[in-house]
């Protein structure tokens, strides 16, 4: 009798095992490696860089940022602003926006405004804006419209060197001049 509760009573245990193992593989969901899951939000976040002297060199500002661990950060409604000498040099916004991981790179996403903050003023109207932000250099393929106290010129793609004030147009240009 005894070697008959013995035999219930193992094949009891290796049922429960069974059973145990089962569901938890059921429940133990494994993140495939292309699912982006973020380990931080933020709201109308600030942040702020500087020089190696301590003044001030840029600044980027969002409504939103939902921060990814290894893969581009997303954020919505970015502003940056980069200086030079403590003065606003040029103001870039965008509907939305990517931060590298390393914080080097930021792609504009969408409409993309740069308003140059100089004697004369000049307003760039693109999309989808590459920023290289360490050397302040910015970059489109998209169609782009220049506007300043001159005139508007409008083109296919073009770079700016922002500390030296050069922008170079791609293809197409166009422009109309007002003389004074």
């Amino acid at each position: 009798m005894l070697r008959r509760w013995w035999i219930v009573l193992l094949s009891l245990v290796v049922i429960t095992t069974w059973l145990v193992k089962s569901i938890d593989n059921k429940l133990t969901i494994i993140p495939e490696n292309n699912i982006a899951i973020p380990d931080y939000t933020l709201k109308k976040f600030s942040t702020t860089r500087m020089d190696e002297f301590g003044k001030l060199k840029n600044q980027l500002t969002a409504d939103n940022m939902i921060h990814y661990p290894k893969i581009n950060t997303s954020i919505t409604n970015p502003t940056m602003v980069f200086y030079k000498d403590t003065h606003p040099l040029w103001t870039v916004q965008a509907e939305n926006g990517e931060v590298s991981p390393e914080a080097e790179q930021l792609w504009l996403l969408g409409a993309t405004t740069l308003q140059q903050h100089t004697q004369k003023p000049v307003k760039i109207i693109s999309q989808d804006l590459w920023i290289r932000i360490d050397t302040e250099y910015a970059y489109t393929d998209s169609p782009t419209t220049i506007i300043s106290s001159f005139g508007e010129i409008k083109s296919t793609g073009m770079r700016i060197f922002m500390p030296v004030e050069q922008i170079e147009l791609f293809s197409q240009v166009r422009g109309r001049y007002v003389l004074k």
